[in-house]
C-alpha cells in the first residue's frame, strides 16, 4: 500500500489566534497585575482592615508620589536611560517653595505663582541633565548620580531641619475631595492617561523607543536623538518637580529628607512594569502595575508593622530579579 505525503505548503499550520498574540506581547504586564491582584485577594482575606475602603483609597494617594517620579523615570529608560536626580529634584522644589512661603509669611497669594517657579526650575534642572548626557556622552547614571549629588549639598544648605509656615490654601490641595473620592487621585489618573498617550500616539513619543533600540537605526530613520534625549530628561525633572509640589502640600513642611529613596523606588517600578532597562521596550501601562504593587506592598507591610529595613531588603531582592531577567542587547 503506498503511502503519500502532502507538502506543508498545501496545508500550511494555522497561525496564532489573536488572543495568544495579545497574551505574548503583554506578558510583563498581564503578570504584574495578576501579582498585583493576587497581593490584594491575600491581603483582604489576612486581614480586614485592609478591605477597607478608606484603606483602599490610602493605598491610591500613596502611589501619587511615586506614580509621579515614576511616569518620568519610565521616560527616560525608554531611551536607554536612568535618571538618579529625581529625589533631589523633588527635594531642592518643595524646600525652595517652602522657603520662600515662610519668607512671604504664609501668603496665600504666592502659591500659584511657587507653583510656577517648581515647574520651571524642574524644567531646568532636566534640560541641564539632558545637554550634558548629549555634550559629553556619557553615561546617564554617572551624570544623573553626580548632579544628585550637587543638589544634595544645595538642600542641606537650604536647611537641614524642616522649613513650616505653608499656607492651609496650599495644603488643601492634597486633601480636596470630589464626593469621596481624592481630587489627586483623579489628578494622578489623568496624568496616566496623558503619559500613555504621550508614548503611544505622538511622534515625540514614539522616537523615545527608537532612540532606546537603538540610536544609529534612530539616526538613520530622521529622529533628531539628541533632541529626544533632552526632551525625555526634562519631562522626567518636570514629573518630579510635581512630586515634590505634591509631597509639600501633603506633609506640610519643607522636609531636606523628603523623597529620600525615590529615585531607587520609581526605578523598581519601571522595572517590575516591564520596560526594558536597556530601553527600546516598555508601556506606562506596566509601569502603572509597579507603582500599583509597591503602593499595596507597602500598605501591607504597614499594617502588618513589617521593619523598614526588611522593607528595604525585598526592594533590592526585587531589583536583583528583575535587572537579571533582561539580557543586555551587546551579549546577545
Amino acid at each position: 500500500m503506498a503511502v503519500t505525503y502532502q507538502s506543508t505548503r498545501d496545508h500550511p499550520m494555522p497561525r496564532p489566534s489573536q488572543w495568544s498574540k495579545f497574551f505574548r506581547n503583554n506578558a510583563s504586564i498581564i503578570l504584574i497585575y495578576a501579582i498585583i491582584l493576587l497581593v490584594i485577594g491575600t491581603a483582604a482575606i489576612s486581614n480586614e482592615n485592609f478591605r477597607t475602603p478608606s484603606n483602599l483609597l490610602n493605598i491610591l494617594r500613596q502611589s501619587i508620589i511615586i506614580g509621579l517620579i515614576a511616569i518620568g523615570q519610565s521616560i527616560v529608560v525608554l531611551t536607554g536611560g536612568m535618571d538618579m536626580s529625581v529625589a533631589q529634584v523633588a527635594r531642592i522644589v518643595g524646600l525652595t517653595v517652602a522657603t520662600i512661603f515662610a519668607a512671604q509669611d504664609s501668603n496665600p497669594a504666592m502659591i500659584l505663582p511657587l507653583i510656577l517657579l517648581g515647574l520651571v526650575m524642574g524644567t531646568l534642572l532636566g534640560a541641564f541633565n539632558g545637554l550634558l548626557i548629549t555634550r559629553t556622552h556619557a553615561n546617564p547614571f554617572i551624570i544623573t548620580f553626580g548632579i544628585a549629588s550637587i543638589l544634595r549639598g544645595v538642600n542641606l544648605a537650604i536647611s537641614t531641619t524642616p522649613i513650616r509656615g505653608i499656607p492651609a490654601s496650599y495644603l488643601h490641595i492634597y486633601d480636596f475631595k470630589i464626593g469621596i473620592i481624592p481630587a489627586n487621585v483623579l489628578v494622578m489618573a489623568l496624568m496616566w492617561v496623558i503619559a500613555y498617550l504621550f508614548t503611544t500616539r505622538t511622534r515625540t513619543g514614539r522616537a523615545l523607543f527608537a532612540v532606546g533600540g537603538s540610536e544609529r537605526v534612530a539616526q538613520l530613520s530622521a529622529i533628531r536623538y539628541n533632541r529626544t534625549l533632552v526632551i525625555s530628561y526634562i519631562l522626567c525633572s518636570i514629573s518630579a518637580a510635581i512630586a515634590g509640589l505634591f509631597l509639600l502640600s501633603r506633609t506640610g513642611v519643607g522636609d531636606p529628607s523628603a523623597a529620600e529613596g525615590m529615585d531607587f523606588q520609581s526605578i523598581v517600578a519601571v522595572a517590575l512594569g516591564g520596560i526594558s532597562l536597556y530601553g527600546g521596550k516598555g508601556s506606562m501601562v506596566g509601569t502603572l502595575g509597579g507603582v500599583l504593587l509597591l503602593a499595596s506592598l507597602s500598605n501591607v507591610f504597614n499594617l502588618l508593622q513589617v521593619n523598614i529595613y526588611y522593607q528595604q531588603l525585598l526592594l533590592g531582592l526585587i531589583v536583583l530579579v528583575t535587572v537579571a531577567a533582561y539580557k543586555s542587547p551587546r551579549s546577545a
